[in-house]
């Protein structure tokens, strides 16, 4: 997906309900990502609502960044959703020995990484999408495309780790599947 750093519009403020799944966080930002669209962007990378110096989330998704080897995706401030895929991802890179970090992570950071190429992969981590490769972020004026998808390491061992689980194919160490009776589907 391309994304657009949004630095006018703001999908959740401290004290809101930005950290929780509910509708009213996203009606807000229904506008602000058609006028995204409108300039070519898929999703926005939403960033904080008092400085939008620090970034929050991608679209409806959590993110990640992987800056010179580490998989950074922003702290859980109040504003970001405490995703089930998002601490997935967070589980199964920590158990595979990779690197991973919970810590705020600003504009700045984000886009001298991806000038400089030490950004080697960006994904959204959600429910629906389960892991989506950011392929570009937009800046004010400028386009930086990130390293081509298919060269990608963490975000695809990622997707095949979750998927892997999910459907049966691969073990479950964590316990997150579960079975579920027949008969206790009927006795609800």
């Amino acid at each position: 997906i391309k994304d657009k750093i949004e630095e006018i519009y703001i999908r959740a403020t401290s004290g809101g309900t930005g950290e929780a799944k509910n509708g009213g966080n996203y009606g807000a930002s229904l506008y602000p990502a058609a006028l995204g669209m409108e300039q070519g962007f898929k999703q926005l990378l939403w960033t904080d609502g008092k400085e939008h110096k620090w970034i929050e989330e991608s679209g409806t998704m959590n993110v990640f960044f992987v800056i010179n080897g580490v998989a950074i995706t922003p702290d859980l401030n109040g504003n970001i959703l405490d995703g089930v895929t998002r601490d997935s991802a967070l589980q199964l890179l920590r158990d595979a020995g990779y690197q991973a970090e919970e810590r705020p992570i600003s504009v700045d950071e984000v886009v001298d990484a991806a000038r400089s190429g030490a950004l080697t992969e960006a994904f959204g981590a959600g429910t629906a999408a389960t892991i989506a490769d950011i392929t570009h972020i937009g800046f004010r004026d400028e386009l930086i495309a990130l390293k081509p998808a298919a060269d990608r390491k963490i975000s695809h061992w990622l997707l095949e780790q979750l998927d892997g689980i999910k459907y049966g194919d691969m073990p479950d160490k964590f316990n997150w599947l579960m079975q579920v009776e027949h008969a206790a589907i009927h006795q609800a």
